[in-house]
């Protein structure tokens, strides 16, 4: 038998080599191809055909599935019956906020019938008209309406009066509690997400006839424990709650975005948000506040938003919030006050937050009381530092009460 030399083996083991190599950088290539991936969604000419929530989906989904990418959505209405739930590494991308319209359904409620109880995949209404499987819904009653307690939920099956869902309810509903199911639902979410971007598009909330809900688990735009999502010329409007909520996350990024005409916020960051960045932004005609730091909204930097003519404030900051730069911000013509520090104990005051170089003005409407800058509970080292107070006094309308206010526990 013939012994190969040593110059062969040294061949076969060059080219045992190369071969190895060739498929490494073919799978890298492919992760390269994966990741640049692009799926259009629209009604024609595009890649899914379609123009509700169900399309739009099957592209994140495709896209998903690749590694990563973008789903572009091309000019049109899209009808949203349920959330479109984003995954990691992808951009939702419109053509424009003008162009690309995400518009939730009609509003659809009933009363429940039978009480709905905790661990129950199903709740019976007097009336299951407008329902139907697929549809994203909230179970409340007049106890269970607000933060963490009431249940969004996604109908699976119908039967009868009878609606069946996709997990079980996190509370009890009573009926003599005014307990009932409505469609609100979160327009695009992210849920346990990183490194996502939302762009160049309108979220619709088309708030008449739906029931209202906190920011806490919806939102026109809501994300939910994850991290690095930016959020880049988004219009949020008359969403029968914020407009934008982002609730438990990390290195968040909002700017050049609309937030208008909803039931309650314009932007909201709260449950332990870490260094949010908030630029560029307007929030205006919101029924509560236009800027809202809720719990633990901490190393944040607040730059060049306008929050004017919301229900009560332009920028309202409270529990635990600490270590925030707010700059060159502009707050006018809110209900109740510019800027407005809630009312917190020593141990959860918001200190440590600095304001430079903002205007706030005319911050009381309708015969409200309120200041400019209200500065209550036992606040700690907060820095004022060339803002811009001032009073119109325009004709017809009150002077502004007081330029900053300062509380009588407030350090």
């Amino acid at each position: 038998m013939r012994v190969p030399s040593i110059k062969s083996f040294r061949r076969w083991l060059l080219l045992a080599a190369v071969s190895i190599l060739a498929v490494a950088w073919s799978r890298q290539g492919m992760k390269r191809e994966r990741g640049m991936m692009t799926v259009t969604v629209g009604p024609a000419n595009a890649d899914v055909i379609g123009t509700d929530n169900v399309a739009i989906q099957k592209a994140v989904d495709r896209v998903a599935a690749a590694g990563g990418g973008t789903v572009l959505i091309k000019p049109g209405a899209y009808t949203r019956a349920n959330t479109v739930r984003l995954a990691s590494h992808i951009t939702l991308r419109g053509e424009g906020p003008d162009k690309t319209i995400l518009k939730k359904v009609t509003g659809v409620r009933s009363k429940l019938k039978i009480d709905a109880d905790y661990g129950e995949y199903k709740a019976t209404v007097e009336d299951a008209e407008g329902f139907r499987p697929g549809m994203g819904v909230t179970v409340v009653d007049k106890e269970q309406i607000s933060g963490w307690t009431p249940s969004v939920r996604t109908i699976t099956r119908i039967d009868g009066n009878t609606l069946y869902f996709n997990n079980f309810l996190q509370m009890d509903y009573h009926v003599d509690l005014n307990g009932e199911v409505f469609n609100t639902f979160p327009l695009i979410a992210g849920f346990d997400v990183n490194d996502v971007r939302v762009e160049d598009l309108t979220a619709d909330g088309s708030r008449e006839g739906s029931g209202i809900l906190d920011g806490c688990q919806t939102g026109a735009v809501y994300f939910f424990h994850s991290t690095r999502m930016t959020l880049h010329n988004v219009v949020a409007r008359n969403y029968p709650g914020d407009g934008i909520s982002l609730q438990f996350v990390e290195d968040p990024v909002v700017d050049h975005c609309d937030s208008y005409n909803n039931a309650y916020l314009g932007i909201h960051l709260g449950t332990g948000a870490l260094r949010g960045i908030v630029e560029n932004n307007r929030a205006h005609e919101n029924c509560q506040d236009g800027l809202y730091l809720c719990w633990r909204v901490q190393h944040a930097r607040y730059a060049d938003n306008r929050s004017w003519n919301n229900g009560r404030d332009g920028i309202s900051i409270g529990h635990k919030d600490s270590d925030n730069l707010f700059v060159n911000n502009t707050s006018t013509g809110n209900g109740r006050a510019g800027i407005y520090f809630r009312e917190q104990s020593r141990s959860n005051s918001p200190d440590r937050n600095t304001f430079e170089h903002n205007t706030i003005a005319d911050n009381r409407r309708n015969g409200e009381p309120g200041a400019n800058i209200h500065i209550g509970g036992m606040v700690h080292n907060v820095t004022l530092t060339e803002n811009t107070l001032r009073s119109n006094d325009a004709k017809g309308k009150a002077a502004q009460a007081a330029g900053i206010y300062i509380g009588p526990q407030t350090d």
